[in-house]
């Protein structure tokens, strides 16, 4: 997006894209890229003191206030990534505070801590978040995609409100097999695509899903996708550290303990991308029940292949909702009851939503090509 935006501007702009290492093929995962020149580099994370820091802004004939003893940079075999003029860190995660020896822009995802504390041991709390916390307020700039995480990053980090800026949010299903036209499946059932991590609410989730089948007679199966979802699964083997999990061990006794939830769920684990599309398109509707996060594509996905959804009502999948124009129907995640009445009312809304969606043309507009040279031109603002 930032090369194709520069080009468009007439100021071409070289994008290098550098990734932890021992985590990809950059070959085969980063192909694309490098086909259109983009320089792909691993690097490691290293610790810099504080006088290191002084040393290399003095190089550059800079001087910067340190206000921890201990940074980190990355290590990447040739400059350290210093042969460029502008560093991106793409979520706000490091081990460390960042080293103020490069102008930097962090892009932030989300701030689930805020609203969803137990996905943190207690013991843990500003600690495992606060070398993140500390990068992020000494950013050049911060971008983030919705208005919710925009105030969490002046309001929750800290980051004054003049560095902190929306980009355009784009959606590219490009990803996915083009299908011929599908037929709802024989045996009707809803999706939910989900992982095993807290502010998920899979407590609630399944609780309201026994309400569903138990007192509502619910008549759609549940099919569950997404990475480590299998985990939640007390059928399928997983290492015993991960057994020893106490969130996990209760999601898989819930299920042990539940004979309707066995006979109504079907954990498919996850998918590859055919699969996903041909499950999402036979599907009823789908289902996120989670409390809280930056909003999910799965719903932009879901009505690409003609699929409604069923969401929570929290602030980023409205904005999600209201920017590509996909309606849904919304819930409040903390409530159980509300959770399992919705389903029972979706059986016979899904319809009637599914009707409304928007058209592959239309979504089509919300590609990142169309917003390339607007996100460069929110990069020429804030570089410095």
């Amino acid at each position: 997006m930032i090369k194709q935006g520069s080009r468009n501007f007439g100021t071409p702009c070289g994008v290098r894209i550098a990734v932890l290492s021992g985590y990809y093929d950059i070959p085969l995962d980063f192909h694309e890229v490098l086909e259109d020149g983009i320089d792909v580099r691993e690097f490691d994370w290293i610790d810099f003191t504080a006088e290191n820091v002084h040393i290399a802004n003095a190089h550059s004939h800079r001087f910067v206030e340190t206000l921890f003893d201990d940074y980190c940079v990355p290590e990447d075999g040739v400059k350290n990534l210093t042969d460029t003029d502008l560093w991106i860190l793409i979520s706000d995660r490091a081990p460390k505070p960042l080293a103020p020896i490069m102008p930097y822009v962090v892009f932030a995802t989300d701030y689930i801590q805020r609203y969803v504390p137990e996905i943190m041991p207690r013991e843990s709390f500003g600690k495992i978040d606060m070398p993140s916390i500390q990068t992020v307020r000494a950013a050049n700039a911060v971008i983030v995609t919705t208005p919710h995480t925009k105030e969490d990053v002046i309001s929750y980090v800290g980051v004054p409100a003049q560095k902190v800026h929306l980009a355009p949010m784009d959606f590219d299903p490009t990803v996915f097999p083009i299908l011929a036209d599908t037929k709802l499946d024989s045996d009707p059932y809803f999706i939910w695509p989900t992982n095993p991590t807290e502010h998920k609410n899979h407590i609630r989730a399944f609780d309201a899903l026994q309400r569903y089948y138990e007192k509502l007679d619910g008549k759609l199966r549940a099919k569950i996708v997404g990475p480590n979802s299998l985990r939640m699964n007390p059928e399928h083997e997983i290492p015993e550290k991960i057994l020893d999990i106490p969130y996990i061990k209760k999601l898989r006794g819930m299920i042990e303990a539940s004979e309707s939830l066995q006979q109504n769920i079907d954990f498919m684990g996850e998918l590859s991308d055919a699969a996903y599309a041909q499950t999402l398109s036979g599907a009823q509707f789908l289902w996120h029940p989670t409390i809280i996060d930056n909003g999910t594509f799965a719903v932009a996905e879901a009505a690409w292949f003609r699929c409604p959804s069923l969401v929570s009502g929290y602030p980023q999948m409205h904005y999600i909702g209201n920017r590509f124009a996909i309606p849904m129907e919304f819930f409040n995640p903390r409530s159980v009851p509300e959770m399992a009445e919705s389903l029972k009312e979706m059986e016979t809304k899904a319809g009637r939503v599914r009707m409304a969606l928007p058209s592959r043309e239309d979504l089509s507009q919300h590609s990142w090509q169309r917003y390339a040279a607007e996100y460069w031109a929110m990069l020429k603002g804030i570089a410095p």
